[in-house]
């Protein structure tokens, strides 16, 4: 068996998290799985918290963000996409993305090229962290439908408890496309919306 470490005590978290979801993921339980006892965890991890910070480390290094010289469109795209797909990978560990802030070195990455690319598109700083965090709440958004969905949990509305003649509209949703059309549809209206307040920044 390979030797305790911070990587198979996050690796094992992650693991647990998809499988049990994250609430169960408590370090007996890890020290469990890995067949040690729970005070060798402390040589690696400090807590609880740690374990949470450690799973956002690893899916954000396990996600394909864009990062280098890339134009703002792009990288909004390959984000929500990038976020979207960690998020149906790692259904259950995707939930330590809403406990946790994300402070990876690739995550970092991704965010240095973004402000960069906002900024040569006409943005000042405070717009383009500002589209940045816009491009982020989106994306984690979607990601946390996308994982609801990858583990089978519903994430419309039951219609049976909507008297139909009160909530005709609602109703008529019934008959609409799958739900990657309204992801796709998030990530298009931020884009048309950030393209309209670059364009105003070159006006002013």
């Amino acid at each position: 068996m390979p030797p305790l470490s911070r990587h198979r005590i996050i690796d094992t978290a992650i693991q647990m998290a998809d499988r049990d979801g994250l609430d169960a993921v408590t370090l007996r339980r890890i020290a469990k799985e890995l067949g040690s006892h729970v005070t060798s965890l402390y040589n690696h991890v400090a807590d609880r918290d740690a374990v949470t910070t450690g799973i956002v480390d690893e899916l954000i290094t396990r996600a394909d963000l864009p990062t280098g010289e890339v134009e703002w469109e792009p990288w909004v795209r390959a984000f929500v996409a990038a976020i979207g797909q960690i998020a149906e990978e790692h259904p259950g560990a995707f939930a330590a993305l809403q406990r946790r802030p994300v402070e990876s070195p690739t995550a970092s990455a991704s965010f240095e090229a973004a402000l960069g690319a906002f900024q040569r598109a006409g943005l000042n700083l405070a717009d383009a962290y500002g589209a940045v965090k816009a491009t982020t709440y989106v994306a984690l958004s979607i990601g946390v439908e996308r994982a609801l969905s990858r583990r089978g949990e519903e994430t419309e509305t039951s219609l049976e408890q909507l008297p139909a003649e009160a909530f005709p509209h609602i109703h008529a949703l019934s008959d609409q496309p799958e739900p990657e059309v309204a992801w796709a549809f998030s990530a298009e209206t931020l884009i048309a919306g950030l393209r309209d307040r670059i364009r105003q920044s070159k006006t002013r």
